[in-house]
């Protein structure tokens, strides 16, 4: 188990300003990246079922890269748009980000199950014209899907970092990522919080504000990583 510290609640919002202060440092290479990313993301959705398992398996590789650009700037180096695949020439760190994808991939599968079957379930059950359940069987539904969404985050949160970083096998790098957001659960409640509010406003224009929120918050999750483990 790697070293790690436990911060205040409000080191998260600071976790947001050095992001955004990577951010700034090479605005034009973060959303040429983004972008690069969206549009990977976007061909490996429209090939039937190869693509989005594709798509699993090299997210953390690609996300990786750009956490590799975020401690580049945060050293003062210059960061390069081809920093995004950077991870792949890696053999030591590619294959447990890929194992990690993989990982990803069987958590989302289980948890859409799960989630799927307790809605067939709860209706299944039901009797013909029984409409007044339904408000609560939505609120579980909810509860359930926000339960495995948050658990799912403290696994993977920083996964990604401690595999690039610190080298770690795949499953100690989710183990300590589970342990440190635990360890630190107020200062993680808050970091969703604020991007659900963040994420909130991007969405307005179009959906175009992602193309800061979603390297920024690569570059927070960077900095948090920084302040919980170095």
């Amino acid at each position: 188990m790697a070293n790690l510290r436990v911060v205040g609640a409000g080191d998260s919002v600071n976790w947001y300003k050095g992001g955004w202060e990577i951010f700034k440092s090479n605005i034009a290479n973060w959303v040429l990246m983004t972008l690069i990313l969206l549009v990977l993301m976007a061909v490996a959705i429209f090939i039937p079922f190869v693509g989005p398992i594709a798509l699993y398996l090299v997210l953390p590789v690609l996300l990786g890269g750009m956490f590799y650009s975020a401690q580049k700037l945060d050293q003062g180096q210059t960061a390069d748009i081809m920093d995004l695949f950077a991870l792949f020439k890696d053999q030591q760190r590619l294959t447990p980000l890929i194992i990690l994808g993989l990982i990803f991939l069987v958590v989302g599968f289980l948890s859409s199950m799960i989630v799927g079957g307790m809605m067939v379930a709860s209706m299944s059950t039901m009797a013909p014209g029984q409409m007044s359940v339904m408000p609560s069987f939505g609120f579980g539904v909810i509860l359930l899907s926000l339960l495995i969404s948050v658990l799912s985050l403290m696994l993977f949160m920083f996964a990604v970092p401690l595999i690039v970083f610190k080298n770690m096998s795949t499953i100690d790098a989710i183990k300590n990522s589970f342990t440190a957001n635990l360890k630190n659960f107020p200062a993680f409640i808050i970091f969703v919080v604020i991007y659900l509010v963040l994420a909130i406003l991007a969405a307005i224009p179009f959906g175009l504000g992602f193309l800061v929120l979603a390297p920024v918050m690569v570059a927070a999750t960077y900095v948090a990583y920084k302040n919980i483990f170095a």
